[in-house]
């Protein structure tokens, strides 16, 4: 079953053209005769994903999973996808045209011509083409969600229907739309538990929903969990199974959530996975314009933070970086440091600013006001690190936040990088 990549792209190129060749949406099965699909050798999907060993398996004989259909692409938040369950795991199904799988249908899935593979480590289940595919058995069958918290999940969840309790979304994130249907963007909204575990919240420009306002209190969520990279990310099905009516956990009297000011940071991202958005400990990454965020690279064993533009399909891209808040009334000479570096220069798009007034939700509401620092430049080698020098805060009072902005230049798939790494915020003894 396992093909060779020789053999595989030519098939891979047929079904492309197939799919082009057939672009229409399908309201409904073709209906071929249930005959004329055999079953051959039954697998659970726990028993189908145990098959994949990293490498793109090609089913040319006869085999058959059952399963209840999970999540269908009718809302808009998934395109061309459907997601399935049964007693021992989930996958997700790429389909060859969009509909004619729904929520709720109980299907048998003739694997013959179909291929599993890993995209960005989300197994999937590939060139499904639903009149040769799949055999629907019934209709509105449920599903129940598996009850879990945030920092219980893992891969071996990956593609299943869960719950979530007790979660709000981040005081950044809450009250905002879902996505950009405007601009048909996909946005990132980061979900967290009352002990500040996260999760990516991942909607679509195109979900009849992206208009919505994110609730601004606590409760629970049902969704399909997904996974990108190391991320994983949640994509819900329906507003519905977003309830949340109760106090939000940690609130001050604002109704944020600014986490405690401190007097100490040495942060040198190395707790934080590649790819993790910048949000933990008190830290904020905030996406003004497009879906980007100051997200955790790594190179030899180093992490650090950096934002770039470099492929988005966002006609925008703005995004900050900001410290927890700073009480500087505690201390007596406050001294700030970092390191800065530039990849493949194109505009001056790196800036640092610190603000006395941000209540840690409202970003561009706050006062911003640039903040005097060595930043790696055009004139700088790239991929070097650029000591920002001693930066003397004795001069403000009070909480304050620092913060670094990148800004985008056009075109967005052609632009730098910036990054950040051993912050330092102490006492000048």
């Amino acid at each position: 079953m396992i093909l060779s990549k020789k053999n595989i792209f030519p098939f891979i190129f047929s079904a492309v053209v197939m799919l082009l060749i057939a672009g229409c949406i399908h309201d409904d099965f073709d209906e071929p005769p249930l005959s004329d699909i055999p079953v051959g050798t039954v697998l659970t999907i726990s028993e189908l994903r145990d098959i994949y060993e990293n490498e793109p398996i090609l089913f040319e004989d006869d085999y058959s999973v059952y399963a209840t259909v999970t999540m269908d692409d009718k809302s808009g938040n998934i395109y061309r996808n459907a997601f399935i369950q049964d007693e021992t795991g989930a996958i997700n199904l790429r389909l060859q045209a969009p509909g004619a799988v729904y929520q709720g249908d109980s299907v048998r899935i003739y694997l013959k011509g179909t291929i599993m593979d890993s995209y960005m480590q989300m197994l999937q289940l590939d060139n499904v083409n639903v009149d040769r595919n799949i055999i629907k058995k019934a209709n509105g069958k449920t599903v129940e969600p598996q009850l879990l918290s945030i920092s219980d999940i893992g891969s071996q969840h990956q593609a299943r229907l869960i719950k979530l309790e007790g979660v709000q979304f981040i005081a950044s994130d809450a009250g905002e739309p879902f996505a950009d249907s405007e601009n048909l963007m996909n946005v990132n909204r980061m979900l967290e538990d009352c002990d500040g575990n996260q999760i990516i919240v991942r909607t679509s420009g195109y979900a009849n929903f992206a208009d919505e306002l994110t609730p601004e209190l606590n409760g629970s969520v049902i969704a399909i969990l997904s996974q990108f990279r190391s991320d994983f990310q949640l994509y819900i099905r329906s507003l519905s199974e977003v309830d949340m009516n109760d106090p939000r956990c940690g609130d001050d009297d604002n109704g944020t959530d600014p986490g405690e000011a401190v007097t100490f940071i040495d942060e040198d991202f190395q707790s934080y996975p590649d790819y993790a958005v910048i949000n933990q400990n008190g830290w904020m990454s905030y996406a003004e314009v497009g879906g980007r965020d100051w997200i955790v690279r790594t190179h030899q064993g180093n992490h650090y933070a950096q934002a770039t533009a470099y492929n988005s399909s966002d006609p925008v891209n703005i995004m900050w970086m900001i410290t927890p808040p700073i009480d500087l009334d505690a201390m007596s000479n406050p001294v700030f440091e970092f390191e800065s570096a530039q990849a493949f220069y194109t505009h001056d798009g790196f800036s640092l600013h610190i603000s006395g007034n941000f209540n840690g939700s409202d970003v561009t509401g706050a006062t911003w006001e640039p903040l005097a620092a060595r930043l790696a430049g055009e004139q700088d080698p790239s991929n070097t690190w650029i000591h920002s020098g001693y930066i003397d805060l004795s001069a403000y009072s009070g909480i304050v936040h620092i913060s670094w902005r990148y800004e985008a230049e056009e075109p967005l798939g052609n632009t730098g990088s910036f990054r950040v790494d051993n912050v330092k915020l102490y006492e000048d003894n």
